[in-house]
């Protein structure tokens, strides 16, 4: 699976309940009291930075096995090596099914070699999760 590019040209991968337009970095109005409300960039990318947390805890249970996972509460705190324990080898695998999932928008394994050992083996969901979020969404204007 590869990555959806919006008219903006900006990639996506579809998801419910976020709408491309929060994806991209697009802008939603409302009007309460008279005043238009804009979602801001921290509140797009925070909602960006949740769907993507679900999908890669989903990733996560089909990789370490939904047994293993089922008792733990996976979020942006949590240690890949200390919490979930994972092998490298399902490591591996988790970056391989990142890879199918985003594509080459996202460059996982070059995101790895830029990083210590030490810094792959305290990794933290979260630090995952925004570099995703970074691949898949424009910068802060």
């Amino acid at each position: 699976m590869t990555a959806e590019y919006l008219a903006t040209g900006y990639p996506t991968t579809s998801h419910p309940g976020v709408s491309d337009a929060v994806v991209a970095g697009g802008v939603t109005s409302g009007e309460i009291g008279g005043i238009d409300q804009v979602a801001t960039w921290d509140v797009e990318r925070a909602a960006v930075e949740e769907r993507i947390l679900r999908e890669v805890v989903a990733l996560l249970h089909d990789v370490i096995g939904e047994e293993y996972v089922i008792d733990l509460e996976i979020d942006l705190s949590t240690s890949f090596n200390t919490d979930l324990e994972l092998e490298s080898i399902e490591f591996v695998t988790l970056a391989d099914r990142m890879r199918h999932r985003y594509g080459d928008t996202v460059d996982f394994v070059g995101f790895l070699a830029d990083k210590s050992v030490d810094e792959v083996i305290n990794m933290r969901v979260g630090e995952v999760v925004s570099f995703i979020a970074d691949c898949l969404t424009p910068p802060r204007s």
